[in-house]
C-alpha cells in the first residue's frame, strides 16, 4: 500500500520537538473496563466511569484502591441491553461533581451532594447487520454519601444515541450563572452530543442533524444543575439559553451551540481572567478542531470542516455531497472558526486524501479529551490546553493567545508540543491534578497512569483577587494563583472592620473561588490566606464589598460574548448609574446613563460592529463611585 508522505510530514510538524520537561511516571490502577471519564474528586481521589461495565468508582490516588460507588447495570432496570450484540459508542460516559462536594464545610457538602452521569440506557430497533441500532441516553443526578451513589434523579432523558459519535462529555461551569431570580441563579451543566456518525460506517443512511437546531444531535447542550422551579421539563432548562423560546419545552431549548461532529473533549479555562469553554472535536479525514464554545455559535459541520478555507469544496463531508465552505460561512453570521486544527490539508491534496481508505494515515489525531492548565508551576505552560489522542501515543499541549482566538505563534511555528509518550495508544482522557504538577492519563487498555513533573517549578503567589455581589446577601469571591509544591490550601477570611478577620472556609483545588452566602448589610472586607505545608502563611490584598439591600445588584452575561451581552440591574430603589464600555486603548465605545427604577432592568449592549478583543465595562453610581469593573471578551 502506498502511504501518502505528505500526511506524515503534517504530523511531524507538530511532534518533531522533544518534550524538554522531565516527568516521573507510575501506574495508579490497571484492569479497568475502558475508563471513559476521569475526574479529580475530594480527598485526592480519582472518580472514574467504565463505559462497558457501567461502573462509577472512586480510586485512591496513593494506592490505587478502587471503591465501586454504583453498578448501574444492577441498579438501573431501564438499561435494556447486555454486553452482547451491537454496542453504543461510549455506554457510560461523562461524569461531573457539583462544586459543593469540594468544600471543606460538611454543611455545604451535604446541602448539594450531587454527582451527574450520562449513559446509554436503551437499545431500540436494530434494522440489520449493516445498519446501526437506535440507542437512547440520559443524564442522571445522584446523591453521594459515604461510599454510595443513590437517589437517582433524571435531569434529561430520551437523548438520541448511536453506535458512533455519542460524544458524551459533561462539565459544570466554573461559577454560579445569573438568572432572573435566586432559583434561576445556579451552576450549569454543559454536555456534548455528536452527530451519531451520520454518513459513515453503520450510519451511512442516518440523517445528519448537526445544522438542525430542533434536534439535539451535533450540539453542545446547557442544562440546570438543579430545578429552577419552572413547570415540567422547563425546571431543568436555563431560560437564557440562546435558542430558548419558552412555552412547551423542545430540543432547541437545551441547545447552547451547534454544527458539531464528535466533540469528545470539553473543559472550562480562563485566559487573562476571562472564562472560556474549550472543546476538542473529531473531524473527517483532516482538521480535528480545537474550539472555544460560545452561546449560539455554529461550528460548521457538515458544511465546514476545520477552518473555513475551502479545502474540502467539492468533496463529500458528512451528508453534504458538494460543500462550499466560504459560501456557508458568509451566509451564517453565527459561524465560528476553530482556534486550531490538527491538522489541516490543502485543497490540492484532498483528492489523494479521499482516495486513502486507511484512517490511520489521515492527518487527524482522533482527539478524545481536553484539559485546561491554569496553574503556573511548569515554565511556559500557564493557560495552555492539553489534548489527548486515540490514534497516537501522546498528549498535545497548545497555548492559546490572549483573546482565545488562535494558538500563539513562536519563531519556529505555533506553540505546540506533545507529551506522555511510550505507554500505549488510544488515550481516552487527560486530567490535571490541582497542584499543576501531576497528570493522569487513561488508556482504553484499562490503565490510569500518573506523570509527575520533576523539573524546576515557579513560586506561589496570588495574581488576582476579585469579589462581587451576585444576589441578595451573596458574594462570589474568585482569585487566580500560581502554586508550588509547598502549597497546601487557601483560607477565605472576612471582617466587618478591616482589622479583625474570621475564617469562612478553605479551598484546596482550582477553580479558586468561594461563595459567601452570609453577607451582612454594610461594609464587608475579604482577604485570602495562602498556607504552605510547612505552616508559612501569605496574605492577598484586602478587598471591600458594600452590601446595601436597598441598592442595585449588577450581573453581566454572557461573557465571552459574540454579538451582544446583557447588564442586569436589580435595584431596591431608584438608582442613578453610568455604564461605560472601553476598548483596550481606553476609548469609550459605548456609554449610557440614567435613573433605573426599582426592580430588574436588562440593558442589552450590541457588539456586532465591535472588533474581537477584550473590552472593559465600568458601572458608576451617582456619587461617581465605581461599582463594577469587568473585562468582556468579544469573540468574532
Amino acid at each position: 500500500m502506498k502511504k501518502p508522505i505528505y500526511l506524515l510530514l503534517l504530523l511531524a510538524t507538530f511532534t518533531a520537538s522533544a518534550q524538554f520537561e522531565t516527568f516521573s511516571k507510575r501506574t495508579v490502577i490497571s484492569g479497568l473496563n475502558k475508563a471513559w471519564e476521569v475526574v479529580y474528586g475530594p480527598n485526592d481521589s480519582l472518580w472514574v466511569t467504565e463505559n462497558a461495565a457501567y461502573l462509577i468508582s472512586r480510586v485512591n490516588v496513593a494506592n490505587g484502591a478502587k471503591t465501586v460507588l454504583v453498578d448501574l447495570r444492577a441498579t438501573d432496570l431501564t438499561i435494556n441491553f447486555t454486553s452482547a450484540g451491537q454496542q453504543p459508542q461510549g455506554g457510560l460516559m461523562g461524569l461531573a461533581l457539583h462544586p459543593n462536594l469540594y468544600s471543606s464545610d460538611p454543611v455545604v457538602r451535604n446541602a448539594k451532594p450531587w454527582v451527574y452521569a450520562v449513559y446509554v440506557y436503551e437499545r431500540n430497533s436494530c434494522p440489520g447487520t449493516n445498519t446501526s441500532c437506535i440507542f437512547t441516553s440520559k443524564i442522571v443526578r445522584f446523591d453521594y454519601h459515604g461510599n454510595t451513589l443513590s437517589n437517582p434523579v433524571i435531569v434529561l432523558d430520551n437523548i438520541p444515541g448511536s453506535s458512533d459519535h455519542n460524544s458524551g462529555r459533561l462539565v459544570i461551569g466554573p461559577t454560579i450563572e445569573s438568572g432572573s431570580d435566586a432559583a434561576h441563579t445556579q451552576y450549569r451543566l454543559y454536555y456534548t452530543i455528536g452527530d451519531m456518525g451520520a454518513g459513515q460506517f453503520l450510519n451511512t443512511t442516518r440523517t445528519e442533524n448537526a445544522q438542525n437546531v430542533d434536534v439535539m444531535e451535533g450540539k453542545v447542550l446547557r442544562i440546570n444543575t438543579e430545578s429552577d422551579g419552572d413547570a415540567g421539563l422547563g425546571a431543568w432548562v436555563p431560560n437564557d439559553n440562546p435558542f430558548y423560546n419558552g412555552g412547551t419545552i423542545t430540543p432547541r431549548d437545551y441547545v447552547y451551540s451547534m454544527g458539531h461532529r464528535n466533540p469528545q473533549g470539553l473543559a472550562w479555562g480562563s485566559i487573562g481572567g476571562t472564562p472560556m469553554l474549550f472543546s476538542s472535536e473529531q473531524q473527517d479525514r483532516s482538521d480535528d478542531e480545537i474550539n472555544v464554545i460560545q452561546a449560539g455559535g455554529n461550528y460548521g459541520w457538515d458544511k465546514v470542516t476545520g477552518y473555513c478555507d475551502g479545502n474540502v469544496n467539492g468533496f463529500k463531508i458528512g451528508q453534504t455531497t458538494n460543500p462550499n465552505e466560504q459560501a456557508f460561512c458568509s451566509a451564517t453570521p453565527s459561524y465560528v472558526d476553530p482556534i486550531y486544527s490538527t491538522f489541516t490539508e490543502t485543497a490540492g491534496n484532498m483528492g489523494a486524501l479521499y482516495a486513502q481508505s486507511d484512517n490511520n494515515l489521515w492527518p487527524t489525531i482522533a482527539s478524545s479529551s481536553i484539559a485546561f492548565y491554569g496553574q503556573n508551576k511548569i515554565p511556559g505552560w500557564h493557560e495552555s490546553v492539553l489534548v489527548s489522542s486515540l490514534k497516537q501515543d501522546k498528549v498535545y499541549r497548545l497555548k492559546p493567545n490572549a483573546a482565545g482566538t488562535d494558538v500563539l505563534t513562536l519563531p519556529n511555528g505555533k506553540d505546540t508540543m506533545s507529551y506522555f509518550r511510550g505507554d500505549g495508544n488510544r488515550i481516552r482522557r487527560i486530567m490535571i491534578h490541582p497542584s499543576g504538577l501531576k497528570f493522569y492519563v487513561a488508556r482504553d487498555a484499562g490503565s490510569i497512569m500518573e506523570y509527575t513533573y520533576t523539573g524546576v517549578t515557579l513560586p506561589t503567589y496570588i495574581t488576582s483577587f476579585e469579589g462581587k455581589l451576585i444576589g441578595s446577601g451573596v458574594v462570589e469571591l474568585t482569585w487566580e494563583a500560581e502554586t508550588d509544591a509547598l502549597h497546601d490550601h487557601f483560607e477565605i477570611e472576612r471582617s466587618s472592620d478591616g482589622n479583625s478577620f474570621s475564617s469562612l472556609g478553605k479551598n484546596t483545588a482550582p477553580p479558586f473561588k468561594f461563595i459567601d452566602q452570609g453577607v451582612k448589610p454594610g461594609t464587608n472586607y475579604y482577604r485570602i490566606k495562602q498556607v504552605d505545608k510547612n505552616g508559612k502563611e501569605i496574605y492577598s490584598k484586602t478587598i471591600k464589598i458594600v452590601y446595601d439591600p436597598s441598592k442595585a445588584i449588577i450581573t453581566v452575561f454572557p461573557n465571552p460574548a459574540s454579538d451582544h451581552f446583557t447588564v442586569r440591574i436589580s435595584a431596591g430603589e431608584k438608582t442613578q448609574l453610568k455604564i461605560n464600555l472601553s476598548d483596550v486603548e481606553g476609548r469609550i465605545v459605548y456609554k449610557r446613563s440614567g435613573n433605573f427604577e426599582p426592580g430588574t432592568s436588562d440593558i442589552k449592549i450590541d457588539m456586532q460592529k465591535m472588533g474581537g478583543q477584550v473590552y472593559v465595562l465600568q458601572i458608576i453610581n451617582g456619587n461617581n463611585e465605581i461599582l463594577m469593573t469587568q473585562r468582556i471578551l468579544k469573540i468574532q
